[in-house]
This record gives structure tokens, sequence and C-alpha cells, in this order.
């Protein structure tokens, strides 16, 4: 047959993955920058400032991969009834 050779890849593709590793660049620059704040002692409201955007991006990393973790098991079950 003509096509013997094709292989299909049917696994899930992380379609969130480039913003989750985003996010985490952002995040891990957030702390780089609050840890030399705090050893220069810089202004508190700054600090806190920092701290709440660390908190912020942490919980929408966590929950891109949640919802990655969704697409991916409703994917599975499109797979399954085909």
């Amino acid at each position: 047959m003509k096509y013997d050779n094709v292989t299909i890849d049917l696994q899930p593709r992380p379609v969130l993955q480039e913003l989750i590793e985003d996010l985490t660049n952002k995040m891990l620059a957030q702390k780089r920058v609050l840890a030399d704040l705090e050893h220069m002692n810089g202004g508190s409201s700054l600090v806190r400032g920092l701290q709440a955007d660390i908190r912020l991006l942490n919980d929408v990393i966590e929950r891109c991969y949640a919802q990655q973790e969704l697409i991916n098991m409703r994917n599975e079950q499109l797979i399954g009834l085909n």
C-alpha cells in the first residue's frame, strides 16, 4: 500500500506548555528581584507587591497545569470514542 510508512501520533499536545514556561520564567525572575531587594533591605511596600505577584503567578501556573490535565483527559476520551 502507498501509505504503509505513515505514523499517526495520537498523543495529546501540551497546548498550555509555552504559557506555563513563560509564567514560570516570570515568577523566577520576580523571585530573583525579591531576593535582591530583601538583601539590600528594599522598601517594604515593593517587597509586599513582589510577594503578591509571585503568589498570583504561582496560582495561575497551578491553574494552567490543572487545565492542561483536563485537556489531556478530554483528548483521551475523544480518542477512545473513535
